[in-house]
């Protein structure tokens, strides 16, 4: 059972906020049935569901950015219209979302208090007393980003951080976090979670989104289960085990773990070789290798510089010094263009600002990698385009209401099997992958890692950078841990022992 409990909270206490039977209609989807849910002044909720349950648009009816089409919201115990995120925030409602609300050509500062800026007498932006507000703010938080930095020069883990000052920045009474650890280290997950703590000691409400059934038992107190689109369930945490959140999630018990089935194909000769790869101030003298039929992970905490050397070999960074190889040969990749006719693929971190046009359709989505295949005479042969997209849909399990869905639309996970169907429809040899999980339900999560080995078994090489620890023992042959830019120790999967792998990110060696 999850005996650790979070901040205490009186049971009978009026809510906070109190959702219901609240519903919500998407053309041709019910993104939300019939749900009722509450959060009380003091406690942790957390709000569990796979991917495309209905979570998100949960969480934007709360925050005033989709109107509920059936159901009551009450606040304070009053019923409220919340037609606006203005309205929301004005209320006391604060939302840290998964997908990042940040201006990145302006500094952290400037970002923290946009839109609420500070003036002086005569109107003018007061420069100075943002900057000192905002190292204030960040100190407060042990937040050790420098206030002038801008949000584009960041990466992705410090962005959160960003983030989640910005969000609490604002004295709200209802704090909505959104999978906030999705691309956190252990460290700032910590930092994240005593404030979360503290906060609700404070007499704060806060929903607690998340894929990471670890994190809910020291930290939340309820929990509700969301599956397509209906509440299945509110429980006290200490009534729940992994088994049962698992149950609740899927609608199917828990199997136990399936041994990992080796591919019959024999390890090739190296079709990546990086040999002394420097980048000024990102990472240093990387030399590794990924063979064909091999998954090869890069693991270390958030800032290790595995993004930016995935970037390089790329091409969308230039290396200061070192080689790349390709199958016994140096490139020198200037553009990702060259990358990908090199036969080189990269599932980006983020996905929804790199991996896929959201505007455009799932079918043109798969192309847009390899559209040359596609052109007939000058034009594009859409039926042929159409043709492998319901290939590429049915191969990879991707739960979509037709080709022509908008790539927007579709729930995180299968928005993550949508850019590896790009990727298979090129000629790539060697996969870049990126926090390939990040932000998936326990479900896609598995399908995700069949897909990965799927591609090892055919003879291509695989690359994963990876921060989770759980998934690095799943999938990798080969590990390399990468601390402040630097290879610290190789691991075999044979071989492979948590304990030294976590000494050895964290503090440069092997136990």
């Amino acid at each position: 059972m999850m005996s650790e409990r979070g901040p205490a909270v009186e049971t009978a206490q009026q809510p906070l906020i109190e959702l219901r039977g609240v519903r919500k209609v998407f053309p041709g989807i019910v993104a939300l049935d019939g749900v009722d849910f509450d959060v009380r002044s003091g406690e942790v909720h957390a709000l569990l569901g796979a991917n495309g349950a209905g979570k998100s648009t949960l969480i934007k009816v709360i925050a005033g950015l989709y109107h509920p089409d059936a159901g009551d919201i009450l606040f304070d115990g009053r019923s409220v219209a919340i037609p606006d995120t203005r309205t929301a925030r004005d209320i006391g409602i604060s939302v840290i979302y998964q997908d990042f609300a940040l201006a990145p050509n302006l500094s952290v500062a400037e970002n923290l208090f946009l839109g609420r800026e500070f003036t002086t007498s005569i109107g003018l932006i007061d420069w100075r007393r943002t900057r000192a507000e905002a190292r204030r703010l960040l100190d407060h938080l042990a937040i050790e980003i420098p206030v002038t930095a801008r949000i584009a020069d960041l990466s992705t883990g410090r962005r959160q951080l960003i983030e989640i000052a910005k969000a609490l920045s604002i004295d709200a009474k209802l704090l909505v976090l959104d999978e906030p650890t999705a691309s956190l280290s252990r460290g700032e997950a910590e930092i994240l979670f005593n404030l979360v703590r503290r906060l609700a000691v404070a007499g704060a409400g806060i929903v607690y989104v998340s894929h990471r059934l670890e994190e809910i038992a020291p930290l939340v107190n309820r929990v509700t289960v969301l599956r397509d689109g209906r509440s299945v369930g509110t429980y006290p945490v200490g009534l729940l085990d992994r088994a049962k959140v698992v149950q609740l999630i899927t609608g199917h018990s828990m199997r136990a773990p399936q041994k990992r089935v080796h591919s019959t194909v024999a390890v090739g000769e190296p079709l990546l070789e990086l040999r002394h790869l420097s980048r000024t101030g990102e990472f240093e003298n990387i030399s590794l290798s990924a063979r064909g039929g091999e998954i090869v992970v890069l693991t270390g905490l958030v800032g290790a510089g595995r993004t930016e050397l995935l970037e390089t070999i790329f091409g969308a960074r230039r290396p200061t010094n070192g080689e790349i190889r390709i199958a016994g040969c140096a490139v020198k990749f200037s553009t990702p263009r060259e990358a990908i006719i090199g036969g080189v693929a990269l599932l980006p971190e983020d996905r929804r600002g790199q991996g896929l046009a959201m505007l455009m359709s799932v079918s043109q989505n798969i192309s847009l990698a390899s559209l040359p295949r596609f052109v007939r005479h000058l034009f594009l042969d859409l039926k042929r385009e159409l043709h492998q997209a319901r290939r590429m849909i049915n191969d990879l399990a991707i739960k979509v209401t037709s080709p022509f869905q908008q790539a927007a639309l579709l729930s995180g996970g299968n928005q993550q099997k949508l850019v590896l169907s790009k990727w298979l429809s090129t000629n790539a040899r060697i996969f870049l992958l990126d926090e390939p999980t990040q932000g998936v339900d326990v479900g896609a999560k598995e399908e995700i890692y069949g897909l990965i080995r799927g591609i090892s078994a055919s003879g291509k090489a695989v690359l994963v950078a990876s921060s989770d620890l759980d998934e690095v023992l799943e999938i990798a042959d080969r590990v390399f841990a990468v601390r402040r830019g630097r290879l610290v120790e190789e691991f075999n999967k044979a071989s492979l022992d948590p304990a030294r792998l976590v000494d050895a990110i964290t503090h440069g060696r092997a136990a």
